[in-house]
C-alpha cells in the first residue's frame, strides 16, 4: 500500500498535534512495511493543492491521509474530488468533529491502527459554491463565534481561543431575519442559527445532528429561532448531547438543496472555516467522495 500524509504543522497541541504525528506515521508505516510520503502544508488551500497532485502522481497513490483538522480535511477532500483515490483521516486538529461522525479514535495511534483495519465507503458531500465539504456549514451565532476566533488566536491558543470567543458572542449576538428556501418550499425566521449537516458533530463535539446518515443523499438542516438570552446556556447541553428535538425552539427538515438569503452578509461556517457571506445555495452531491472509515 502507497500512503500520502499531507500534514498541517500548525494544527493541533499537545501530544496529539499534528506535527508530533510524524514520528508515529513513520513508525506506523515502517512496522507495516508501507510505502509513504509525507508532504506539510505550508499556506491556506495548500492542502487542497497537494491532493490534487497526488491524483496525477506518477507514484500511483492507494490513498491519501490528512493530518490536522476539520479544515485540514475540507482541504484535502477538496482536492481529491472527482477522483477514485481513497481519503483517511488523523485526528491531529481542535475540534476533529467529522472523524467523531465515521467513528475514528480521538487519539492519533489509535487512529493510525484503524487505517489498516478499516473498510472503504462512498459518502455523500455538501457543495457551496465551489467549495465542497464533508460535515458541517453554518450561518448565524456559531459562525460568527469562527470568524472572531481567528482574532482571539493571535493573543490565546487552542481552545480557550474559542471560549473566549462563544462568551463575548453571548453577549454581543443579534438574532438574524433569514429567508430559507429549501427544495422549494420557503420560510422566513428570525434565527440564532442554522446549521446545514452532512455529518453528526460539530463545535468540538456537540452533536449538532443525532439522526445524520452520510449516505442518505440528503442534507439535514437544523433550524434553531431566537429564544431569550439567558436560556441559551441553560440549553446549551441539548446541543452538545443531541437532545434538543424538544425544544420549541429548533426545527429539523431535510432536503437536497437549501437557499438562505438576508438583508445583512451573514458570514458562512464551512467544516470549521469561514467562506464568503449569504446570500448562499447549499446542495449535496450524492456518494462523491471514497473515505475510510470504522
Amino acid at each position: 500500500m502507497n500512503l500520502l500524509f499531507i500534514v498541517n504543522p500548525t494544527a493541533g497541541s499537545g501530544k496529539n498535534s499534528a506535527i508530533n504525528s510524524i514520528e508515529l506515521i513513520k513508525d506506523f508505516c515502517v512496522s507495516k512495511d508501507l510505502n509513504y510520503k509525507i508532504e506539510k502544508t505550508r499556506y491556506k488551500g495548500h492542502a487542497t493543492l497537494l491532493a490534487r497532485q497526488a491524483v496525477t502522481s506518477q507514484a500511483k497513490y492507494d490513498a491519501v491521509i490528512s493530518v490536522g483538522g476539520d479544515g485540514t480535511l475540507l482541504e484535502v477532500a477538496n482536492g481529491l474530488m472527482g477522483s477514485e483515490l481513497l481519503l483517511g483521516i488523523l485526528p491531529a486538529g481542535t475540534g476533529n468533529d467529522f472523524a467523531r461522525s465515521i467513528g475514528i479514535p480521538s487519539n492519533v495511534k489509535e487512529a493510525l491502527s484503524s487505517l489498516s483495519k478499516s473498510k472503504s465507503r462512498l459518502i455523500d458531500v455538501g457543495k457551496l459554491g465551489n467549495l465542497f465539504f464533508v460535515n458541517v456549514a453554518s450561518i448565524g451565532f456559531d459562525a460568527e463565534i469562527i470568524r472572531d476566533i481567528f482574532k482571539f488566536r493571535r493573543f490565546i491558543p487552542g481552545k480557550a481561543s474559542y471560549y473566549i470567543a462563544a462568551l463575548v458572542k453571548f453577549f454581543t449576538f443579534k438574532f438574524k431575519d433569514i429567508a430559507i428556501n429549501m427544495d422549494g418550499q420557503k420560510m422566513d425566521s428570525k434565527i440564532l442559527l442554522v446549521a446545514i449537516a452532512n455529518g453528526t458533530h460539530y463545535g468540538g463535539g456537540m452533536k449538532v445532528n443525532p439522526n445524520g446518515n452520510l449516505g442518505d443523499g440528503y442534507l439535514d438542516v437544523i433550524v434553531v429561532s431566537s429564544l431569550p438570552r439567558y436560556k441559551i446556556p441553560l440549553l446549551m447541553h441539548k446541543f452538545i448531547k443531541g437532545t434538543y428535538q424538544d425544544l420549541p425552539y429548533v426545527s429539523t427538515y431535510r432536503c437536497k438543496d437549501v437557499s438562505i438569503y438576508s438583508q445583512d452578509a451573514l458570514v458562512i461556517n464551512a467544516d470549521g472555516d469561514i467562506f464568503g457571506t449569504t446570500p448562499a445555495k447549499f446542495t449535496v452531491k450524492p456518494l462523491a467522495l471514497n473515505i475510510i472509515a470504522n
